[in-house]
């Protein structure tokens, strides 16, 4: 499948990061199909829109944070791979993401080579024979 096939929703409360991340991701092939700088806006997007790959700031102000969102969306049986994005370095809520299944955890600001390997590796994961993203 062709990298323009592959939906990414980035999550981001950054909307200065947000911009420079979605730019990224498209510069990448990839089609961005939605963004979201709220948990419980994310969430709800998420299930509508069903992309393939969620990119997620863990420490995302309101509601729910980045890594609540995942936990909300592995309780309703759904599998996205997702990439891990932090500026902040908050251990107990690092560790929270860490022990969730991520493909990859990266440390912002990230740089084109760095979201490129991290977006492969989601990829790959999709294309595990039974493994579905949603």
């Amino acid at each position: 499948m062709a990298r323009d096939n592959y939906r990414i929703m980035i999550i981001e409360d950054d909307l200065l990061l947000l911009l420079v991340e979605e730019r990224l991701v498209k510069r990448l092939g990839y089609q961005v199909v939605g963004t979201a700088s709220d948990g419980v806006v994310a969430l709800s997007m998420i299930r509508k829109v069903k992309p393939d790959i969620l990119l997620v700031d863990i420490n995302i102000k309101g509601k729910l944070n980045g890594v609540d969102i995942i936990e909300n969306l592995m309780l309703d049986g759904e599998h996205i791979p997702v990439i891990y994005l932090t500026g902040e370095q908050d251990p107990e809520l690092v560790n929270r993401a860490k022990n969730e299944v991520c493909v990859d955890f990266l440390t912002k600001p990230v740089t084109s080579d760095v979201l490129k390997e991290s977006l492969e590796k989601a990829v790959s994961y999709l294309n595990i024979p039974g493994v579905s993203a949603a």
